[in-house]
């Protein structure tokens, strides 16, 4: 199994207007053949929104390549996913309230969601906590999701750094990853043009000619791709988010 991964990400009208720097961040990578990619959004409330989304993002993917490079981690038991996850996630708190500490600031000032996926050919693990969207679509279409949790109101969702995280936890196994398969993952200010009208996949118009691009395109240039798309003026009237897409080929 090999992967071709893609990432990009842009500031909203919003930010853009206010002169502030996207609040969106991601990270992904590849260990042998499991594919590692998470993607946070930085809550607008937040005054370390930015820095809470980047910390977790990069913090948490290092701490499951490191625990798949040792074994800990059970690529072929999806079951015991959560286990793991919790305990990472759970880590990746902990150093950041440290942090907090230091800096003389609250967990809270540095919240963020988080969406991310553990994949090989034997299986792997969407996990999530808050909104923004994940897509496992099969080469004939079919799909497995992970759909955004919102709260009582639908601008509401749930963040790494409440006290309440771990009951918001969500683990969604993924069984066999084939060829042809794409994994995307994205925050909410990309899921209005990337994600259909019932929610039960991709946008096919939108992922189509996006996928047929970067089966032959490079890191470099498919990035940039990305990134022009996301920065495009037609995703400005549809939303005024941050805007994070990453999207992953098998092969």
């Amino acid at each position: 199994m090999k992967w071709k991964v893609f990432f990009a990400c842009a500031a909203g009208k919003y930010h853009l207007a206010s002169n502030a720097p996207c609040q969106d961040a991601g990270q992904y990578t590849v260990v042998d053949d499991v594919l590692i990619g998470v993607v946070c959004d930085g809550a607008g409330s937040a005054s370390e929104g930015q820095f809470g989304s980047d910390f977790v993002a990069k913090r948490v993917a290092a701490l499951i390549s490191d625990s798949i490079k040792s074994g800990q981690f059970a690529k072929s038991a999806p079951a015991d996913c959560r286990a793991y996850l919790f305990a990472i996630v759970e880590q990746a708190r902990s150093e950041l309230d440290e942090i907090a500490a230091a800096r003389r600031l609250t967990l809270r000032d540095f919240a963020c969601t988080l969406v991310g996926c553990v994949a090989s050919r034997d299986a792997g693990c969407f996990f999530h906590i808050g909104d923004g969207f994940a897509i496992y679509m099969k080469e004939d279409g079919e799909s497995v999701l992970s759909q955004p949790e919102n709260g009582e109101y639908s601008d509401q969702t749930y963040f790494v750094t409440d006290d309440s995280w771990s009951e918001h936890l969500r683990v969604t196994p993924l069984s066999e990853i084939n060829r042809g398969g794409i994994i995307g993952l994205m925050s909410d200010g990309t899921s209005p043009f990337a994600v259909n009208r019932p929610k039960t996949g991709f946008y096919r118009p939108f992922i189509d000619p996006v996928v047929n691009f970067l089966k032959d395109a490079t890191e470099e240039n498919g990035n940039q791709a990305l990134k022009h798309m996301l920065e495009d003026e037609k995703t400005y009237q549809i939303t005024s988010d941050d805007k994070t897409l990453l999207l992953a080929l098998a092969s």
